[in-house]
């Protein structure tokens, strides 16, 4: 075989390990980021975000009206994510991701409204992990 050619393979083998030593790695970053945006017209507080049932509470603390703040999450087997906060007429429980396992990964973008309303919309993907932790570099 001619030089070129053995390098070439050589060259193709490294890229295809990388990639696989790559993917590894990604995987074991799954999870689900979490977007929050405050358009409520009110300072929030006490907000968290958590896996239900039984999963990790994720702190958030205060968010000032048109303020953003990220979480990223670990869902467990079969599980959804809620969001938790208070503001001057009260606390608020919501569920903003309604169905997510172990091993899923992708990103979900919350708007709290004003009068008490959430809007969220999901991207998730059970089987390739193309976002999730790179959704915060």
């Amino acid at each position: 075989m001619h030089r070129s050619s053995l390098l070439w393979l050589g060259s193709l083998s490294f890229g295809i390990v990388l990639l696989y030593l790559i993917g590894i790695f990604v995987r074991g970053q799954y999870g689900i980021a979490v977007s929050l945006h405050n358009f409520s017209g009110h300072q929030l507080r006490e907000i968290s975000v958590k896996v239900e049932p039984g999963g990790k509470d994720y702190k958030v603390g205060v968010l000032a009206d048109q303020g953003r703040a990220k979480v990223f999450v670990q869902p467990r087997t079969e599980s959804h994510i809620t969001l938790r906060y208070s503001d001057g007429t009260g606390s608020h429980l919501e569920t903003v991701v309604g169905y997510v396992e172990s091993g899923y990964c992708g990103k979900a973008e919350i708007k709290i409204l004003p009068q008490d309303k959430v809007s969220s919309s999901e991207s998730i993907d059970p089987v390739f992990c193309k976002r999730s932790w790179l959704e915060f570099m």
